[in-house]
């Protein structure tokens, strides 16, 4: 039986904790983590990233290096993020020396060229004071590069696969994006956020969290706009809730 995550993990990983099978996706990708053999390489034990445009990926990639590290005991783990493009590009040696015992994030690693998988296939199996690696990029491109490259594949042994988002998901990102900048949504705020989302939903077009945080911002703006016009209401304190988030409003979710 694999324990949950601690609350700690839970505040860290606040905006996936809501979304179908993440809890248990990121409790088994800390637990592979645990149990890998890597004898000071990067050999095994390293990351997939999954998920559509506007998913959250690098977030999400982010907040699971955190956790890694504070569970490997890495007080200052180092973190780079960079993209197969740009690492196509560079002297490989040299960034894997300067990252030891850390973290590199590759974003759109589908863009990785041929010569640089092999370099760091190659680089993976010295000594990296297991630097972890994490290869993000929607599923098509990053299964292109991994089918080409069976002994790179091979290294890349947890998987973090990000779903489309239900309208329910979206709504819950919402409301922690408020919480986290010092608002929160009152129940008609909350049943705008839902329609909004429900008119951007289409055949061809699965609304993305990167939206909903554009909407959000949107509404804040809207907020703070209204509330500079009330600020003598505000003084007496019907705007805000009982932790001091000011109350987003249906009508601040008006397109």
């Amino acid at each position: 039986m694999k324990a949950g995550l601690t609350e700690e993990q839970k505040k860290l990983f606040s905006y996936f904790v809501p979304v179908r099978g993440m809890s248990e996706q990121i409790v088994e990708v800390l637990d592979n983590d645990r149990r890998a053999r890597k004898e000071g390489t990067s050999k095994t034990g390293n990351l997939l990233v999954i998920g559509r445009k506007g998913s959250g990926k690098t977030v999400l990639a982010v907040d699971i290096v955190k956790a890694i590290q504070k569970q490997r005991n890495l007080k200052q783990g180092k973190v780079a993020i960079v993209t197969g493009e740009s690492l196509n590009k560079k002297e490989l040696t040299n960034i894997i020396q300067k990252l030891r015992g850390g973290a590199i994030i590759i974003e759109k690693a589908g863009k990785l060229n041929s010569r640089t998988v092999k370099e760091l296939n190659h680089l993976m199996e010295k000594k990296t004071g297991e630097l972890l690696f994490v290869l993000e990029d929607q599923r098509k491109p990053l299964e292109r590069v991994l089918t080409a490259n069976p002994e790179f594949k091979k290294k890349f042994t947890s998987k973090l696969e990000l779903p489309i988002f239900i309208n329910d998901e979206l709504v819950t990102f919402g409301q922690t994006y408020a919480k986290e900048n010092g608002y929160k949504l009152d129940e008609m705020g909350i049943l705008a956020l839902y329609s909004r989302i429900d008119v951007m939903q289409r055949e061809d077009h699965a609304v993305s969290v990167a939206e909903v945080k554009d909407i959000m911002d949107e509404a804040i703006e809207h907020s703070q706009k209204a509330n500079v016009k009330h600020l003598a209401r505000r003084v007496f304190g019907r705007s805000t809730d009982e932790s001091d988030r000011i109350i987003l409003k249906e009508e601040d979710f008006k397109i």
